[in-house]
């Protein structure tokens, strides 16, 4: 189960996009610089309050669900097997940040709020218009196989029972989810084609309205990001 954007007026669906960027990005800094392993659990637990403070608990879950095999390999290596459990948990903190950072972005940003706050800059519409489709991929992959498996069990296929039927299974589900994706690369290279990706500077109709408060928020991220690094580098 992958999050994909849902409306909703938490804090960070009010942002500007490049405060919820900054917000991602500075997670992914953070959990290398910061003191391990205390340091990197108290990212974790930052970051999945201010999940539910955003209104985005259900990015929760499925983090849990991502992380979990996760985690049972790095303690069956480091604390099983290499007798380490710090660098299990160290390892599974940072994952599990990371993780959880992604998905409240891909909850969290709208692809034509951030296109449109990409064109306001002066970035390409290129750029913005691959970057929201990337945004927009796993949600829309997942879509497509639901409505795949729906369109195959009123063909009769079963997905559930034993192995050997769930193996069988798997190509009538896999071939046309595959075939679809194709047909949506080309899509939407035909789509940016018949926009006109180059020529004139576009301006956006109605940027994202970038506040003083968001932009005290993104430097402010900045600013700590870069005691934390040269606090690592000089500690």
């Amino acid at each position: 189960m992958i999050v994909g954007y849902q409306p909703g007026t938490g804090v960070l669906h009010r942002a500007h996009p490049f405060t919820t960027t900054t917000v991602v990005g500075v997670a992914m800094v953070l959990t290398f610089t910061l003191p391990s392993p205390e340091g990197t659990l108290a990212l974790v637990g930052v970051y999945v309050a201010l999940a539910v403070l955003a209104g985005i608990p259900r990015v929760l879950l499925p983090a849990a669900i991502i992380v979990a095999p996760v985690w049972l390999f790095l303690v069956l290596i480091h604390a099983v097997i290499g007798d380490d459990p710090g660098r299990a948990l160290v390892f599974g903190a940072r994952i599990t940040t990371m993780v959880v950072a992604f998905l409240m972005l891909l909850a969290t940003i709208h692809p034509g709020r951030l296109v449109d706050a990409l064109v306001d800059r002066g970035v390409p519409f290129a750029v913005g218009y691959l970057l929201a489709a990337t945004l927009q991929a796993v949600p829309r992959l997942q879509a497509q196989g639901r409505a795949i498996l729906d369109a195959q069990r009123c063909r009769g296929l079963r997905v559930r029972g034993s192995l050997a039927r769930r193996v069988r299974a798997i190509v009538p589900l896999a071939v046309p989810l595959v075939l679809a994706a194709l047909a949506e690369v080309d899509a939407r290279a035909f789509a940016l084609q018949s926009r006109g990706p180059g020529g004139r500077a576009r301006t956006a109709i109605t940027p994202p309205l970038d506040t003083t408060r968001d932009r005290v928020v993104r430097w402010g991220l900045v600013v700590v990001t870069l005691l934390a690094i040269v606090f690592r580098i000089v500690g």
